[in-house]
């Protein structure tokens, strides 16, 4: 018997997670297909299956699939699955020749419109043929639970290589899955899980009275972001609920631009990455909506890494927490929201905020039978209008089977009342955008990824 628990920041995605508010995150890349191709030109599918297959030694996660305990009685676990299928997992598509961006941005938001199987391994991936210019593009699916945007990004690169010509990959063992518990057996583990639970207490709150500096700065943590919840910012016009239906769009900009920006003003990428995120809802909502941007800041939701520097690789699940960001969409001047943007983020660096997010929903985690119902109303009541989220990446070529990836660009979630999400990974001396929002909420969406564009360049004319 053989399984591993779902930590307890891997499975909120799962506990707020709803038929119209799919949690999986994804990625859409773009590769020369050339190399993929036979001599009639078709894509060599079954090898590029088979490879991925090969892979999976390197993440097994991916052969695993989630199993509840009985009456929720815990967390859920990761079993393998003796069913597994990778032909379900990895499949291959097409669009009519010569399919376009904007065709193949329909095709993303239609496929991550579909929630995944949890009866599976929670991925999915498609080869998409068809492209103009004989490019193939991928389309990757994974459950948040199975990690935040930095574990995705290490679960990618195990596909792929760092040259176009790599050394063969090694003979793979069969794949032999491990015996997962009964459900009776798991009831009686989860249940003498919690019957501990009192002694570890006791013996935690022994420890704060040996040393009550940790527990006093995590109470007033705690407290802290009780306070932030409480003040609720003045709703965007996507802060409505949403349907089952997504709108992706992308946007890139060179990184050299943006790192002369960090570096003639002393700031972060990221400071300049929220700073343009501002321009382009002010322009957006001068354009599109109707009231007054006077004294007007939207709230962002940015995800922080707890990561540390080794935890990469075979560290997969959630190891982020969060700040809340005020966007000054009221101010006129590009340089003067930098400076605002970077005054806030240096404050919220030692705020507390981070940590007392975390520990809320390690509370609410403790809490058996009301963990559910604790963990969405703590995610209903986070006081944002969108989130923003940018993912670090690899700063060199990828190669998969050969074949260059030109462009990679993230999708993230929306949920009901905050539909909008800009997610941003840095590639290759570029950022990607993807931009995500509600079908019916944002028709308008394109803009909001030329008006990203755009800022990027009067940051950089400012300077």
């Amino acid at each position: 018997m053989t399984y591993e628990r779902l930590t307890a920041a891997d499975t909120v995605f799962l506990r707020i997670e709803t038929p119209h508010e799919p949690q999986h995150v994804g990625s859409l890349s773009v590769l020369d297909g050339s190399p993929l191709r036979d001599a009639d030109g078709r894509i060599r599918f079954e090898e590029l299956r088979d490879h991925v297959e090969r892979r999976l030694r390197l993440v097994p996660r991916l052969r695993q699939r989630v199993m509840d305990v009985p009456y929720g009685q815990g967390r859920p676990v990761w079993i393998d699955d003796e069913g597994f299928d990778i032909d379900y997992h990895v499949r291959l598509t097409a669009l009519p020749r010569p399919g376009d961006d904007d065709q193949l941005a329909a095709l993303m938001s239609r496929l991550q419109s579909l929630a995944l199987d949890r009866r599976r391994p929670l991925w999915e991936m498609w080869f998409v043929d068809g492209l103009e210019d004989d490019h193939v593009a991928l389309i990757i699916k994974t459950h948040h639970a199975l990690g935040d945007g930095i574990a995705n990004v290490d679960l990618a690169l195990a596909l792929v290589d760092l040259e176009a010509d790599p050394a063969e990959d090694a003979e793979v063992p069969q794949w032999v899955p491990q015996q997962a518990p009964t459900p009776q057996e798991l009831l009686v583990d989860s249940v003498r899980d919690q019957l501990m639970r009192p002694s570890r207490t006791m013996r935690s709150a022994f420890g704060a009275l040996l040393n009550p500096r940790p527990a006093i700065d995590s109470a007033l943590n705690v407290g802290r972001t009780v306070v932030s919840f409480l003040a609720q910012p003045e709703p965007a016009p996507w802060n409505v609920p949403v349907t089952p239906h997504r709108r992706w769009v992308t946007a890139s900009v060179p990184l050299e631009g943006v790192r002369s920006v960090r570096s003639v003003h002393e700031v972060s990428i990221n400071d300049v990455v929220l700073a343009a995120c501002s321009g382009a809802l002010r322009t957006f909502l001068l354009e599109h909506d109707d009231s007054q941007l006077d004294d007007r800041v939207l709230k962002a939701m940015v995800p922080v890494s707890l990561r540390g520097a080794t935890e990469h690789g075979d560290t997969l699940g959630n190891r982020v927490s969060l700040i809340l960001v005020d966007l000054p969409v009221d101010e006129p001047d590009p340089l003067v929201r930098l400076d605002r943007i970077h005054a806030i983020t240096s404050e919220l660096k030692g705020s507390g905020l981070v940590d007392g997010a975390q520990m809320i929903l390690e509370l609410a985690d403790g809490i058996t039978l009301l963990a559910g119902p604790l963990t969405r109303l703590v995610s209903r009541r986070i006081p944002m209008n969108l989130v923003v989220t940018n993912i670090p990446g690899p700063p060199v070529p990828l190669f998969l089977r050969g074949a260059r990836i030109s462009r990679v660009f993230p999708y993230v979630e929306v949920i009901d009342n905050e539909g909008l999400t800009i997610a941003v990974v840095s590639y290759d001396d570029q950022l990607f955008f993807g931009i995500t929002s509600d079908r019916d909420v944002l028709p308008d969406l394109s803009d909001v990824a030329s008006a990203i564009e755009q800022e990027f360049e009067v940051l950089a004319a400012a300077r």
